[in-house]
């Protein structure tokens, strides 16, 4: 028993540190495209700017200097630095941006890095100068790299300015040809003596891909829920492990939860396609909010979806719970839905090993008896038949299922086409610990205490044949009345 509860407990934190694992890089790849979506939006307006400032701002002025309307000294960084204005403007942006919408924009960095700046605010780090080397020795048309900027995981992104020409050089050229107003701002030591040809700086954006450390909280919100949820499993799990301590019952314990590592893995399969489904509809929610992008019908889809996944998260839930809950009350059933939510527990480990079931059995086909019972035999003799065909590599993988209603009685009948089963052996099948499987697949308790199921709880018989390549499982199970005689 506590060997059990070891390996369940081993299993689940297997499971929890590798969902764990996969969580924070899909929530940190969401973070790094959102800081890149605000990098592209932000480019765009920069470029606008600049095209502005270069066709129509600088020439204007340009027009009022050849046209001795200005001093040829005139110089106003408000109107003739293309950083100065670009920088500013972009400052009284995110002031107003964030007072209407969020503050998205408020830890973008925008920076004018040059090796020989005019103004010494833009002398460019290290890191920016080899890029701008890099830029100068290449044909590069942008550069993209996550970087460490103010302690924070950062997306730096750069473009280069263009490529110095005569124009130019009228202001970074010889500073005793600059206008006397640029001279006296920023003096005749920086920003001068460019050559022809040369890219003298470079745009970068810094984009944190974490900045206010939203990405942290809500992985830390989710991992503390899922938590919550892997000890309720783990706990009820436990719980009835420790319920099944009877002397009596030890063998049909032993049976049960040896599969219960199996089952956990069968979930954890199961989960995993609406897991993904809801991260990525959350993402595209969250996405849609920051973009201001929010459509109230697709809003509404989307919880929708939301919803019925994390329904259907639920029945997988309460499936495993009942299956492992003990349950001695007769009730009726109809034997083509019992048959159906037996084989949906393991649907995703039979479609993974390409394994098809074929239920046939007419839905007027009722049974008065233990339906957990009848649950537990079908389910072993379905794994055992998938079993059978993996481990014989056999192509063509089809479960037949059906039911045959007789006066008195219900026979449902479990059909496979693996191979069949030796005759040296068929008499020992139902025999305890006998297993044709491998250790890794069988215990040889399945076919034992479903045998023992059937006759001591259900008042029938568990029979079994060879037809060729066909093993068939026969469960018959007698029709009892209910309370009210019908």
């Amino acid at each position: 028993m506590e060997s059990l509860l070891k390996k369940i407990k081993i299993i689940f934190i297997l499971s929890f540190i590798l969902g764990t694992i996969i969580f924070y890089f899909t929530l940190k790849e969401f973070h790094q495209e959102k800081a890149n979506q605000l990098i592209e939006e932000n480019v765009l307006m920069f470029d606008s700017m600049q095209e502005f400032i270069a066709n129509y701002q600088k020439p204007a002025v340009y027009k009022l200097i050849n046209d001795k309307n200005l001093s040829q000294d005139y110089f106003d960084p408000t109107l003739l630095s293309s950083t100065y204005i670009i920088s500013h403007i972009y400052e009284v942006f995110k002031e107003n941006y964030a007072k209407k919408h969020s503050d998205s924009h408020k830890n973008i960095e925008l920076r004018f890095p040059s090796n020989n700046p005019t103004n010494p605010i833009n002398q460019a780090t290290p890191f920016e100068a080899e890029v701008l080397k890099k830029f100068n020795n290449s044909d590069m048309k942008s550069y993209k790299e996550i970087v460490t900027h103010n302690g924070k995981e950062t997306l730096f992104f750069a473009l280069p300015v263009a490529r110095n020409n005569e124009s130019c050089l009228q202001c970074h050229g010889d500073p005793s040809k600059a206008p006397k107003g640029m001279i006296k701002i920023y003096g005749d030591k920086n920003g001068f003596n460019e050559k022809l040809g040369e890219i003298r700086a470079i745009d970068a954006i810094y984009s944190p891909i974490d900045s206010d450390n939203e990405m942290i909280k809500f992985f830390i919100l989710i991992e503390a829920m899922m938590l919550v949820v892997f000890f309720g499993i783990y706990f009820t799990v436990k719980y009835f492990v420790l319920q099944l301590s009877d002397k009596d019952k030890f063998i049909a314990k032993q049976s049960k939860f040896a599969a219960m590592g199996e089952m956990i893995s069968m979930i954890a399969h199961q989960w995993r396609q609406p897991l993904t489904g809801m991260s990525m509809t959350t993402n595209n929610m969250l996405l849609d909010i920051e973009l201001q992008d929010i459509d109230e019908k697709r809003f509404q889809d989307n919880l929708e979806t939301i919803n019925k996944q994390i329904a259907y998260l639920s029945e997988t839930i309460d499936d495993f719970k009942n299956f492992f809950k003990p349950n001695m009350k007769m009730e009726e059933v109809g034997v083509a839905y019992l048959v159906k939510d037996t084989c949906m527990i393991i649907d995703s480990t039979l479609k993974s090993n390409g394994v098809e079931i074929k239920n046939s059995i007419d839905e007027n086909i009722k049974l008065f008896t233990q339906k957990n019972d009848v649950k537990q035999i079908i389910l072993n003799l379905v794994k055992n038949s998938m079993v059978a065909y993996v481990e014989k590599k056999i192509e063509n993988r089809v479960i037949e299922i059906s039911a045959v209603d007789k006066p008195k009685r219900v026979e449902i009948v479990v059909k496979d086409y693996a191979g069949g089963i030796p005759k040296e052996i068929i008499e020992k099948i139902f025999d305890p610990y006998f297993s044709t499987k491998d250790k890794k697949n069988g215990t040889g308790l399945g076919l034992y205490m479903s045998k023992m199921i059937v006759e001591e709880h259900l008042c029938g018989y568990l029979d079994v044949k060879v037809e060729g390549v066909s093993t068939i499982f026969t469960i018959s199970l007698m029709k009892k009345e209910n309370e009210d005689g019908n």
